[in-house]
């Protein structure tokens, strides 16, 4: 939905929508993953024509937003509670989001048994209020129509409903739904249990090949993914709300420590530890000859370093140490993960190991890292060190594949010369 505007206007020039050949087998793929397990509808590669025909509708919808000018706005997916998007009265109402123009296309929180849930997004009351002051005559003069402009937004913009956001804030995510990224994506992996134990019943009929299952297959990890790193994104997170002076509160604030740590705690449970669900021999051994286990354990190193990354920590330092929200601490987050990948994981399995291992590659790399801060430096070496320790003790009251895996991270950490 791109558009040209004339900058010394405003005015909109030209614009124009383009749908992409294969746009529905994305959307049908996706509502079924999404939806499926509390959505009788969703559960077959034919997608009902009035349930396609209502996505295009929206995806129509938000490029012709675009057109007349309005960009994204991530943040208006949090403005609902999560609960309210298991209500039937709410949603049918309300849609699942305050906007069109956000990237929430599902409604993966609602559960089975759930009823009369609206699935999938429409427009919202955001999107009146952007409309209203965009396009509103109000048949006064530039400076007076300023003043009526400005009190318009202000009398709203503390309400989630009307807020806006790009990204970086972990409640200005695309893809996600509901104010609560931790209950949201609990409930959307649930959703996920369930689908991933039915996927094959539902979109395949006896002689068809595999060949589906295994590009649904795909996208289930990609829905997977997604749910977690909804709620990774909330470790190191910073909120903004948008202010003027005189507004009560800060623009920017650190996301509080214990909401932190108990991401930090779905994380332990639903990603660093083995996703058996995720790899279910009887589906994969249907599509692929070498099973799952690669894309698992890449998927897991992936996150870890997302989770570490250069930009993550030293933004996480310095909001700690200059931002309001008693944030968590660079010591703290380490800590945690250090408890979470290697001391309370009595006997790790292949996928464990392989994250082991990553782990410790990881630390060494922040020490060789020119443009990390100095503090995060001092606290790998400190986790190096722990890590040697521990991993001595477990290599000597260990046998077999585990007395090799701690014997290799020994080897990783006292190796010196080691790019």
């Amino acid at each position: 939905g791109p558009s040209v505007s004339d900058p010394r206007t405003g005015e909109i020039i030209e614009s124009d929508i383009i749908w992409y050949h294969n746009h529905l087998r994305s959307y049908r793929n996706r509502y079924l993953l999404e939806t499926g397990a509390a959505n009788p509808k969703a559960r077959t590669l034919n997608t009902p024509e009035e349930e396609i025909g209502e996505m295009m509708r929206r995806v129509i919808a938000h490029e012709v937003g675009h057109a007349l000018g309005l960009p994204h706005n991530m943040k208006a997916s949090s403005a609902y509670p999560v609960d309210s998007l298991r209500s039937g009265t709410f949603t049918q109402k309300m849609g699942i989001a305050a906007t069109i123009m956000d990237y929430a296309r599902y409604n993966y929180i609602a559960q089975p048994g759930d009823e009369n849930i609206r699935f999938v997004r429409q427009m919202g009351p955001y999107d009146d209020y952007a409309i209203e002051w965009g396009y509103r005559y109000f048949g006064k003069s530039p400076e007076e129509e300023k003043e009526i402009l400005e009190k318009f937004v202000d009398e709203r913009s503390l309400d989630p409903v009307y807020m806006f956001g790009s990204y970086g804030d972990p409640d200005s995510q695309t893809e996600n739904i509901g104010d609560d990224p931790i209950r949201a994506s609990s409930y959307g992996l649930s959703n996920l249990k369930i689908v991933g134990r039915n996927l094959d019943d539902w979109v395949l009929d006896e002689g068809d090949p595999y060949n589906d299952l295994g590009e649904l297959y795909g996208e289930f990890l990609g829905v997977y993914r997604r749910y977690v790193y909804h709620v990774l994104n909330i470790v190191g997170g910073v909120h903004e709300t948008r202010r003027n002076k005189g507004q009560e509160g800060p623009t920017y604030q650190s996301v509080p420590a214990a909401r932190q740590l108990a991401a930090m705690d779905f994380l332990k449970s639903n990603l660093w530890e083995t996703q058996g669900w995720l790899m279910e021999p009887s589906m994969v051994s249907n599509f692929s000859n070498e099973g799952a286990l690669p894309r698992f354990i890449s998927l897991q190193g992936r996150a870890l370093n997302t989770l570490l990354s250069t930009s993550r920590l030293n933004r996480m330092l310095s909001s700690y140490e200059s931002l309001m929200g008693s944030g968590l601490s660079p010591a703290g987050m380490l800590s945690k993960l250090h408890i979470d990948l290697v001391e309370s994981v009595p006997n790790p399995d292949v996928a464990e190991r392989a994250l082991q291992k990553a782990y410790v590659m990881k630390l060494k790399s922040m020490l060789k890292d020119e443009d990390l801060a100095s503090e995060w430096k001092g606290l790998a070496l400190d986790y190096l060190n722990k890590s040697e320790k521990q991993m001595t003790k477990k290599a000597k009251g260990s046998e077999g594949e585990l007395a090799a895996h701690y014997k290799f991270c020994l080897f990783m950490i006292r190796d010196e010369n080691k790019k």
